[in-house]
């Protein structure tokens, strides 16, 4: 591993035109796993869930995309699903 990670931009969240199929179809919030969290991902509320559930393993975290800019900047997207 090089230590370089990939994050998918805002565009391909948020944008209409461009936004991934798989954005399209289950939304923007993103599960999280008790591993993840282990390692210090963030869950601010408890009872927010992606659209697959209210289970634990559909628990809906921050995350991060990559900013429209090219300046290398990271942007959360929070658990609501809203960047």
């Amino acid at each position: 591993m090089d230590g370089e990670m990939t994050l998918l931009t805002e565009e391909l969240y948020f944008d209409d035109k461009q936004k991934l199929d798989i954005v399209k179809k289950y939304g923007t919030r993103a599960a999280i796993s008790d591993f993840a969290i282990l390692l210090g991902g963030f869950v601010r509320f408890a009872d927010e869930y992606t659209s697959e559930g209210t289970n634990l393993e559909n628990r809906a975290c921050y995350h991060w995309t990559k900013s429209s800019d090219n300046d290398g900047d990271a942007r959360a997207v929070v658990n609501d699903g809203h960047s």
